[in-house]
């Protein structure tokens, strides 16, 4: 519990209207005794200056729709929300760039861009996605196919750091080239290095035009085989192969679905909507088609479920999509992306024996696929003893020193990086 010293000394630094004390919040083994929503960036540094004077850690919140992410926290005290570092600093639609405040939800953000005629280049799932968030985490959702990567998209950051000062990286062009890979450093470093408190975005131009195509196929070869060809199209920002889980036991029914959005000048879009709908049978459908494909990217598998992320080369996706789909798993792919969600169905998430062959799994998958795996969400009794993040073995040394170096009283998200940083 935070004792009436420590709540009087975080009162002082970010105002009474902006700390909340209230009954322990469970999160996954921690109890949050407290919420800080500074508003405003210096209230943010003034917060984790406080906080590691009193000796108290924090759990980093964006829009809230990926606090699941990451280890079990090793201790929390506090639950430190962006929210209020909410709005559009700045938007240049003659360079096709604008800077966001963290706290600021994708949804809001995108409304006023696409009044300008530019795209923000985040897709994550999420209603209440912020961008923050999609950048603490990395977040990718369909479109990431012709968004490009999240770190690939951010100019430059203003960060605050656990101790309590400012660091700005990067800025509003490639040019500032001045702290410009500390931009990827931060990006999927799940809050535990600083706090982002708003970033440099590079936008992308309204299309002319977009059309959603969808096609059924029958098995798991052919659902990447065509998942790949889908994707490769000149037109194609986003592809994804969609489990049919309630038909797979049904012989020669298309147990998956693949759908494509095409995107870019009308003439491309209608060359390759085309070619889809010759070479895959595939027919046009609501734009909201592919809204629903990133909904499910964020779904369990029933309440005590887990999700997993394997990325795998394009040469070996049939086999990935084959050994997780014979482990039960329900899967979403976007053959562009190599990635894979893999949800499975837990009957005791406190059943050590059940969760560690699910595990085994997920990692055999990954290694078919010469890739990695990422445990995005599962209960917190599934959690204990285990690292999300697979084998990090290779690259412990270097992710401990970096917390080290940037946050040595580990005020932030203590436990919940790889390795249990």
């Amino acid at each position: 519990m935070i004792s009436p010293q420590q709540l009087e000394v975080l009162a002082g630094a970010v105002g009474d209207d902006a700390l909340e004390p209230h009954p322990p919040l469970e999160l996954e083994g921690a109890r949050l005794s407290a919420t800080l929503r500074p508003r405003d960036g210096a209230a943010l540094r003034r917060a984790l200056a406080a906080l590691g004077r009193c000796g108290l850690a924090a759990i980093v919140r964006g829009g809230g729709t990926r606090l699941g992410l990451g280890n079990r926290p090793s201790r929390a005290d506090v639950l430190l929300s962006t929210e209020r570092l909410a709005g559009v600093v700045e938007f240049d639609p003659s360079e096709g760039v604008c800077q966001l405040r963290a706290g600021t939800a994708l949804a809001d953000a995108r409304a006023e861009l696409n009044a300008g005629g530019w795209e923000l280049p985040l897709d994550p799932p999420g209603a209440r996605a912020s961008v923050g968030g999609a950048l603490a985490t990395a977040a990718v959702g369909p479109r990431a196919q012709g968004f490009g990567l999240p770190r690939d998209l951010v100019l430059g950051l203003e960060v605050a750091l656990a101790s309590g000062e400012r660091a700005r990286c990067g800025g509003r062009v490639v040019k500032n080239v001045t702290g410009y890979d500390l931009n990827k450093l931060y990006t999927g470093s799940l809050g535990t290095l600083g706090v982002i408190e708003a970033a440099w975005l590079r936008l992308r131009p309204l299309p002319e035009r977009v059309a959603t195509f969808e096609a059924y196929v029958s098995g798991v070869a052919e659902a990447a085989e065509s998942g790949l060809l889908a994707a490769r199209r000149p037109a194609a920002r986003a592809a994804a192969i969609v489990d049919r889980p309630e038909r797979a036991d049904e012989e020669g029914v298309a147990a998956f679905r693949v759908v494509v959005e095409l995107a870019g000048d009308a003439a491309s879009v209608e060359h390759d909507a085309a070619w889809l709908e010759r070479r895959l049978g595939a027919r046009e459908v609501d734009a909201a088609t592919l809204d629903g494909v990133r909904e499910l990217q964020g779904q369990m598998p029933g309440a005590a479920g887990l999700r997993f992320r394997v990325a795998a080369l394009p040469s070996r996706l049939p086999r990935t999509l084959g050994g997780l789909r014979a482990a039960g798993a329900r899967l979403l792919a976007y053959p562009g992306l190599g990635l894979v969600y893999a949800g499975f169905a837990v009957s005791d998430p406190g059943d050590g024996a059940e969760v560690d062959a699910i595990f085994r799994r997920a990692a055999r998958a990954a290694g078919d696929g010469a890739g990695s795996y990422l445990c995005e969400a599962a209960p917190a009794l599934a959690k204990a003893g285990r690292d999300v993040f697979g084998d990090v073995s290779g690259s412990l040394a270097l992710i401990r020193a970096l917390k080290s170096r940037f946050d040595p009283d580990g005020v932030l998200n203590p436990g919940r990086f790889a390795g249990g940083i």
